[in-house]
């Protein structure tokens, strides 16, 4: 059955590195993995992804795979050697190249990543079910760059620790795949700066663009975050390149084609005109005027531009046109703005794939959140009060968590490293509101709480005026507004709406 082919091959795995470990050769891979790596150029994946030219991160990446078959499709392709692909897919515009290496299912070996180094200068993934630190040492001794690591096949220690091993160890970059939300935040929680979204199941090896499209809203815009299988054609890459998507990882449609080169090169001519269009609008930036979008059309920005305090449907597709990524609402009974989760659910329905919404909850304990996130639909929690890190830590396996804290007297900056699992809002302490105080917080503690935290909100008092100057202060990752865009508690101004998203947009362009 196709639906135990994922945990056959992972009791395969496990009887191959125990067979590994028990081969004389194997003895000292480590250190010798070590040697090699001693000279060579770190984490040239990601400095792949990431490019060096301007606007280069906006720049689509597309790794290309070698693969000869899979349990879902077969025999793939079984005429070209590796050498042959390898060179193809560079010649072809290639950003980096991924190497499959299991046997038994997928017709891969090690040997092949091996004769992929000796062929190319790329930065070469090995990609296979590693689940034990000597695949990744056998990796490195092979040539490899990069290795994948599947959270699924992966408890969290052994993730973080497989994670640690590659990137911190031995200078190799980890790309880490999910599925769904829980492992997002688990791969987050690991230290993940390369994310895979595969759109597999690998349970059931059905594949759909669905699951890139909604784990991209909940990605922090500080990783780098590729989209992984099913991807056939131009418009599928550029619909998800707009999303904040920074590469793609394709190899059965390469594969398939009559010529990998050709297919590569039609490929990454189809989407030029993107890329063109996205720089274009940059520079538009600061000279145009803000229009009305159907879409979010700023999703390779710096700063994130949140709306909290949302009540009903037209503020919220008043906020998704002009390009907000977040979307708040308010669950916290005694607030004049909350909203009941039911009603919450049918906005959100409503709302394009690339915003996301977000909870906010005062108090609550963690079944409480789970149940009003579950009927609202929501995929990230904002958490004030005294939530300690084990709350959030518990409501991370689940959701993307913001933790908000006030900057009243007793705020240390430092305090937001407890919660290393979590984003951070920081808002203006106020004794008797949670969110909309029309209070600005204290930007020079933000500023300071930024380097302990992974991603940052600044919220608090914010309004077109000040706004600007709060970005240049804290150089926030996102920045968040309620009271300073309302014409009443609950009730967005459209224009003022129109105004802080212009000046967000021309105090991100400088």
């Amino acid at each position: 059955m196709i639906e135990n082919i994922f945990s056959q091959i992972l009791d395969q795995k496990r009887e191959a590195v125990t067979k590994l470990r028990g081969d004389p050769s194997s003895r000292n891979l480590r250190e010798r993995a070590l040697e090699i790596r001693k000279n060579a150029e770190p984490h040239r994946l990601l400095r792949a992804l990431v490019g060096t030219a301007p606007h280069a991160d906006l720049a689509l990446k597309i790794i290309a795979e070698f693969k000869r078959k899979s349990p879902s499709a077969g025999i793939i392709r079984d005429d070209l050697t590796v050498s042959d692909v390898v060179r193809c897919y560079e010649r072809a515009g290639a950003c980096a190249i991924s190497i499959l290496t299991d046997e038994q299912y997928f017709g891969g070996s090690i040997t092949h990543l091996s004769a992929a180094r000796s062929s190319t200068k790329l930065p070469l993934l090995r990609k296979d079910f590693i689940i034990d630190p000597i695949q990744i040492f056998e990796a490195a001794l092979a040539g490899a760059d990069a290795v994948l690591l599947i959270v699924a096949a992966l408890d969290q220690a052994s993730l973080t620790e497989l994670r640690a091993v590659a990137e911190d160890e031995l200078g190799l970059d980890a790309l880490v795949e999910t599925h769904t939300s829980g492992e997002l935040h688990r791969a987050l929680t690991a230290g993940a700066k390369i994310i895979g979204v595969n759109n597999r199941d690998l349970r059931t090896f059905q594949v759909s663009l669905n699951t890139s499209e909604r784990l991209i809203a909940e990605a922090p815009r500080d990783r780098i975050v590729i989209s992984e299988s099913g991807l056939q054609n131009a418009d599928a890459l550029i619909r998800l390149h707009k999303l904040g998507f920074r590469g793609f990882l394709i190899g059965e449609a390469l594969m398939h084609a009559p010529d990998p080169e050709i297919a590569l090169q039609n490929l990454m001519a189809a989407t030029a005109e993107d890329k063109r269009a996205v720089n274009d609008e940059i520079v538009g930036r600061l000279c145009q005027t803000p229009r009305r979008f159907t879409e979010t059309p700023y999703r390779h920005r710096c700063v994130q531009i949140k709306i909290c305090g949302i009540t009903n449907i037209k503020d919220a597709k008043a906020c998704a046109e002009l390009g907000a990524d977040m979307i708040g609402f308010n669950f916290y009974p005694q607030s004049p703005r909350y909203i009941e989760p039911h009603s919450a659910r049918q906005i959100i329905e409503a709302l394009p794939t690339g915003v996301c919404a977000v909870g906010v909850f005062v108090d609550a304990d963690a079944q409480k959140i789970r149940n009003t996130a579950h009927t609202a639909g929501l995929r990230c929690v904002q958490l004030h009060g005294p939530t300690s890190p084990a709350r959030c830590r518990e409501v991370s396996r689940e959701f993307r968590v913001i933790r908000a804290f006030s900057t009243d007297f007793q705020f240390r900056p430092q305090e937001v490293s407890l919660f290393g699992n979590c984003d951070v809002l920081l808002d203006a302490h106020h004794p008797d509101l949670r969110g909309g105080t029309g209070r600005t917080c204290d930007w020079q503690a933000a500023r300071i709480a930024r380097s302990f935290a992974r991603y940052l909100i600044l919220s608090g008092g914010l309004t077109a005026r000040n706004v600007a100057e709060a970005i240049a202060t804290v150089s926030p990752h996102a920045v968040d507004v309620c009271s300073g865009v309302e014409s009443a508690p609950g009730t967005k101004n459209h224009h003022a709406l129109e105004h802080f998203i212009r000046a967000v947009r021309t105090a991100d362009s400088r």
